[in-house]
């Protein structure tokens, strides 16, 4: 070796210090610097691009309601996602020289000057969206239909959907998919990993506000073949934010759980528009059940359907005579179906035809009531099949595992 040195790394455990600055920016608002006093010096940077949006919509006066970690609403939603898009590598880089340029750190001016510097990469990078309900219950309804109904989205097959990879079976073989569910308290979270990616999913709340959270954490850009280097940020975000997009699709007949709650709530109650009042149609109400089987059979009227021809129809349903539905109380039951956005009125004429959302409502409510809810209380109130039918023995089963678990919880 011509009696030269040779040096060469050695892998060893060693008690290494670290240097933390927790700062404020004026732009990017709370962030952290940590180096490393040990070569190869390395440092760590974490910066909240939700933070970067509060300040730049305070600067340009836009009101907001800020959470601790996002907005619930914002008065100009368009500017704040031109802001959100704006955060590029290059504004991050030119926020990273910045303080460099303040804060003491391992690499002196004469390092600097050799052309010893810091290149950023992505460590880790989250990529999150949040949903804002209306009514919190109806959140609470669609994040357990969530977890009830997707336990399987863990699996090889779904993570390909989620994620847009398409995975080979070697990549299954020695790959880590699967779903978790997590309870803190009373919040469950649903976790779903894809090699290093982990994408996590619950529900939100901050004071009077509550959300659906869907985040997704990408830990080894590698997962997507795709480089560390910060000017691979812009694939990275696209990567994540399909990804919790993709997952919301998959989503959609769970979704449906929280508007059925909603549209079933409103029948439910009484309704008023435009000064007009219209009594509730409660689901099992033997005139409602009668209203809305025959409003069913009026669907097949292509011009429209007038009172009077309501009225023998639904006086035949209940088992009266015509002449005991009175004209005013056939308005009466046309004024709360319109009220409730079931029928609507021909313009023009004294004719009302079904709109698509009371057709469907008229016909869930008419199949449940007649298919399911009463053949089956007959079924379990019927002495010839209370002992015998399959449905009744599990309810029976059903009654017993309850009993048996208070009588365990009382003696324990």
């Amino acid at each position: 070796m011509g009696g030269g040195s040779v040096p060469w790394i050695i892998y060893s455990s060693a008690m290494v210090n670290f240097y933390y600055f927790y700062c404020v920016d004026e732009d990017f608002g709370p962030f952290f610097l940590k180096f490393c006093s040990y070569f190869p010096y390395t440092a760590k940077l974490c910066l909240n691009g939700h933070e970067y949006l509060k300040r730049q919509l305070e600067k340009e006066q836009i009101a907001f309601e800020p959470l601790d970690n996002g907005i619930a609403w914002c008065a100009d939603v368009a500017r704040a996602q031109q802001i959100c898009d704006q955060l590029s590598a290059s504004k991050i880089e030119a926020f990273f020289r910045k303080w460099l340029g303040q804060l003491p750190h391992p690499f002196a001016p004469a390092d600097r000057k050799a052309g010893y510097r810091y290149a950023l990469s992505v460590l880790q990078a989250e990529f999150s969206l949040t949903q804002i309900w209306q009514k919190a219950l109806y959140g609470r309804y669609f994040f357990e239909e969530v977890i009830r109904e997707n336990i399987d989205l863990g699996r090889p097959e779904q993570v390909q959907l989620i994620f847009g990879r398409k995975l080979q079976k070697k990549t299954v073989a020695s790959g880590r998919f699967r779903t978790r569910i997590i309870t803190e308290g009373v919040n469950p979270s649903l976790h779903v990993y894809y090699k290093n990616t982990h994408l996590k999913q619950y529900h939100k709340q901050q004071g009077s506000r509550h959300g659906l959270r869907t985040e997704t954490t990408i830990n080894n850009t590698y997962d997507f073949a795709v480089g560390r280097r910060l000017h691979n940020l812009p694939k990275l975000r696209e990567i994540g934010f399909a990804a919790n997009r993709r997952l919301l699709e998959m989503e959609k007949l769970s979704h449906d759980c929280q508007v059925g709650a909603a549209a079933f709530d409103a029948m439910q109650q009484p309704v008023e528009v435009n000064g007009q009042h219209g009594a509730a149609l409660r689901f099992g109400d033997v005139r409602v059940q009668a209203l809305l089987t025959v409003l069913v059979m009026m669907s097949l009227q292509v011009e429209g359907f007038r009172n009077r021809q309501l009225r023998p129809l639904l006086a035949q349903y209940l088992g009266l005579k015509e002449s005991d539905i009175t004209a005013g109380r056939m308005t009466y039951d046309l004024r709360r179906l319109r009220l409730h956005g079931l029928i609507e009125r021909v313009e023009g004429t004294h004719r009302y035809l079904p709109t698509q959302a009371g057709l469907r409502t008229a016909l869930f409510y008419s199949r449940v009531y007649a298919r399911v809810l009463r053949p089956g209380l007959s079924i379990l109130h019927d002495e010839r099949t209370a002992q015998t039918h399959p449905i009744a023995n599990h309810m029976r089963r059903l009654e017993r595992e309850v009993d048996d678990y208070i009588m365990e919880q009382i003696a324990a």
